[in-house]
């Protein structure tokens, strides 16, 4: 579409949308916890972009799979400068960050939202993510109209999405993929004994999918204890604190890793120490990684995390796909009306230009005063409407000209509507 810059009060603002970021497609788990590490608050991040003055709106969306720096305005080069020292990407490794601009980018982030591009298509927790970290922007007021319009359509076609297609039907969680895994380990779960560290929301589903499978014995840590307690509630389970994992350790078949922490709570050493030769399953869902990598060394351990999940992400790829197919019509859809909302925000200066102009032509005519030769009232109204018009069509033409490929679109845009499968 083409581009004009928007005016607010003396300042010049260029609207373009940018997505600079890297995902689990692009750099592998070390890469993510070290950016994760770099980055602990999005929002602080988002702020620094603006007083560096490298974007005027800008959201942070920092998930376990994904980095993205969603921005408007600035210079798609300052941003991905600005990336890369963030990461301190080697050389080798710069092609992991990915940049997306205008129409892309609204693309992108409506994929996102949808759960298109996610590890395990149709999952529901990356749209909870995605509004959280809308939310957070809002908070420290670093997005505005650009970016609150884009989240709210992003939202809008998500919704959509999931309730007109198969997609959320086909989809799993997570927390759905560590269960279907504990499976393979220990056939019967109701005799297993679960530790689940972190009380957030991947938590809370992997304790709702173990209970769902018959298990019974549930412990929670958590920072907070009284956090802990009302997950464990929730499932007749005990809760402890962080400083009790050790000991929980002992009895714990399975542990399922989903907290914030800047270094592993569980290493080889820990486990070496308290267990004896009885298999033990563990579940990483943290980045950074909750488990030290070396535990996979030890014997009788079984260390999984979030990237050994997409193996059996693979499962009922071929249904996701159709449902995927589906979904990508509504997402075009949507983007449509966001590129007609911006085709319409592009020529705002034009409509204000065209209306000074004819107030300004209005009043030199009327400044002329009557002819020196009488005429009627009739005679005065018929050569103002005709100087009137010639002077306003010839404003009109020049500055068409200028701003050719620049449409306000309708007057009145119809709500969403959702073009119906056919089977």
């Amino acid at each position: 579409m083409a581009q004009a810059e928007i005016i607010v009060g003396e300042t010049t603002y260029d609207p373009r949308l940018v997505v600079t970021g890297v995902s689990f497609r692009t750099l592998d788990i070390d890469g993510r916890e070290r950016l994760a590490r770099k980055a602990p608050d999005p929002e602080r991040l988002a702020a620094r972009l603006l007083q560096e003055g490298i974007a005027k709106e800008a959201a942070v969306i920092s998930t376990c799979n994904r980095f993205e720096i969603v921005s408007v305005g600035g210079e798609g080069g300052g941003l991905r400068r600005f990336f890369e020292s963030l990461l301190e990407l080697p050389e080798t490794q710069r092609d992991a960050l990915y940049q997306y601009t205008d129409a892309s980018a609204v693309r992108h982030l409506y994929r996102v939202s949808s759960s298109l591009d996610s590890m395990l298509v149709g999952e529901a927790q990356i749209l909870g993510q995605v509004k959280k970290a809308y939310q957070r922007a809002v908070q420290i007021g670093s997005v505005g109209s650009h970016l609150h319009h884009l989240f709210q359509s992003a939202f809008h076609v998500a919704k959509k999405v999931r309730t007109h297609t198969d997609i959320a039907q086909n989809g799993v969680s997570l927390s759905y993929v560590a269960v279907r895994l504990s499976q393979q380990i220990f056939s019967d779960l109701s005799t297993t004994s679960v530790l689940i560290i972190g009380s957030g929301e991947m938590a809370e589903l992997a304790a709702l999918h173990l209970c769902s499978h018959g298990c019974r014995k549930i412990i929670v840590a958590n920072r907070s204890v009284d956090r802990a307690a009302e997950l464990a509630e929730r499932f007749g389970g005990l809760a402890v604190s962080l400083g009790d994992v050790d000991k929980a350790l002992d009895d714990a078949d399975i542990v399922i890793g989903s907290i914030a922490i800047d270094r592993p709570i569980l290493t080889a050493a820990s486990v070496r120490s308290r267990r004896g030769s009885r298999p033990l399953f563990l579940i990483d869902l943290g980045v950074p990684r909750n488990f030290a990598p070396t535990l996979a060394d030890v014997d009788n351990v079984y260390l999984y995390n979030i990237d050994d999940l997409a193996a059996i992400a693979s499962e009922n790829k071929a249904l996701r796909d159709e449902a995927a197919k589906e979904a990508e019509i509504v997402i075009e859809y949507g983007l449509m009306q966001f590129e007609r909302w911006r085709k319409k925000l592009a020529a705002v200066p034009a409509i204000v230009d065209i209306r000074a102009r004819i107030e300004n032509i209005c009043r030199t005519e009327l400044s002329l005063g009557l002819p020196n030769a009488p005429e009627s009232r009739e005679e005065t109204i018929e050569r103002l409407a005709h100087s009137l018009s010639q002077r306003i069509g010839h404003e009109l033409t020049e500055l068409l000209e200028r701003q050719k490929g620049v449409t306000t679109g309708d007057r009145d845009d119809p709500p969403f509507i959702f073009i119906p499968r056919t089977r």
